[in-house]
C-alpha cells in the first residue's frame, strides 16, 4: 500500500478537505466500532436462522410425509417442497455469513492476501448460488402465495437478489481492472444486502411483538424495509471512507498520515 504524497497529505490534513477533515477521523473510528458490532449481531442472527431452518429440514425429512400441506404451515411448507433450492440456499448462506466479515478485515487483506483472495472467491460463488436459490424460493413460491400478500415478498426478493448478483459482478470486474476502491464498495453493497435477511428477521420479531399487524402483511414489508436500511447504511459508510485514486490507500492509513502531517 503506497504512502500519500506530500501534497495529498497536506490536503488531507486541511480542515474542510474532502477526506480526513476534522472531525471525520474520529467519526470514522466510532462508526467502525458500531458497524462491526451491528455486523456481528446480524451475522449471529443469520446463522441462527440458517441452523434453525437446517434443523427443520432434517426433522422434516427424517420420516415420510404423504401430505406436507396438512403437516406444515404456509411458511415452512415451501422449504419442504423446494428442498434442493433450500439446501442450495442454506449451505452457501452459511459461508456468506462466516466469510463475509473476513473480506473487510484490513489486517487479513494486508498480511494474508492469498487467504483474502481465496475466501473472496468462495464468498462470491456462495453469494451467487444463494441469490439464485433465494429467487427460486422467494420469487416463485413466496409466503402467502404470489397472488396475495406474498406478491410483496416476491418482488422484494427478485429486486434485491438481482441487485446482489449485479454487485458481485461489478466487484469482480473492478478487481480485474485493479480498481481496489470500487471493488471494495461493490463488495460492501453485496454483503449489506445479504445481511438484510437478518435485519428483516429482527424487524419482524420486534413488529410482531409490538403491533397487531399480521405476519402476512409484515413479512414482505419488513423485507423492503430491511434491505433499504442496509443499503442506506452501506452507502453512508462508503461515502465516508472512500479514498482518492484507485482506492488502494485505506482510510485508516490516510487518517493516520494526516494526523502526523
Amino acid at each position: 500500500m503506497s504512502d500519500l504524497t506530500a501534497a495529498e497529505a497536506s490536503t488531507a490534513a486541511r480542515p474542510g478537505s474532502d477526506f480526513s477533515a476534522a472531525p471525520m477521523p474520529a467519526i470514522r473510528k466510532m462508526l467502525e466500532v458500531v458497524g462491526w458490532i451491528l455486523v456481528l449481531l446480524l451475522v449471529g442472527t443469520g446463522l441462527s436462522a440458517i441452523f434453525g431452518r437446517a434443523n427443520f429440514m432434517i426433522a422434516a425429512f427424517s420420516q415420510p410425509i404423504p401430505n406436507p400441506e396438512e403437516v406444515f404451515n404456509a411458511f415452512d411448507v415451501r422449504y419442504y417442497t423446494n428442498a434442493m433450492a433450500t439446501v442450495l440456499h442454506l449451505g452457501p448462506g452459511f459461508f456468506v455469513m462466516v466469510l463475509g466479515p473476513l473480506q473487510f478485515m484490513r489486517g487479513l487483506r494486508k498480511n494474508y492476501i492469498k487467504i483474502h483472495r481465496i475466501s473472496g472467491r468462495v464468498f462470491i460463488l456462495c453469494g451467487t448460488v444463494g441469490a439464485f436459490s433465494g429467487i427460486a424460493i422467494g420469487v416463485f413460491n413466496p409466503f402467502m402465495g404470489i397472488g396475495g400478500q406474498g406478491f410483496n415478498e416476491s418482488m422484494a426478493t427478485a429486486f434485491f437478489s438481482l441487485y446482489i448478483l449485479f454487485s458481485l459482478v461489478m466487484a469482480v470486474l473492478r478487481i480485474k481492472q485493479r480498481n481496489f476502491g470500487q471493488h471494495r464498495e461493490w463488495m460492501i453493497r453485496a454483503f449489506a444486502l445479504m445481511l438484510a435477511i437478518a435485519t428483516e428477521r429482527l424487524m419482524l420479531t420486534v413488529l410482531m411483538a409490538t403491533t397487531g399487524i399480521d405476519i402476512a402483511v409484515l413479512f414482505g414489508t419488513t423485507f423492503w424495509m430491511a434491505a433499504v436500511l442496509n443499503m442506506a447504511a452501506a452507502e453512508f459508510w462508503i461515502s465516508l471512507s472512500r479514498t482518492p485514486g484507485n482506492g488502494a490507500r485505506h482510510w485508516k492509513d490516510m487518517d493516520a498520515k494526516a494526523a502526523t502531517a
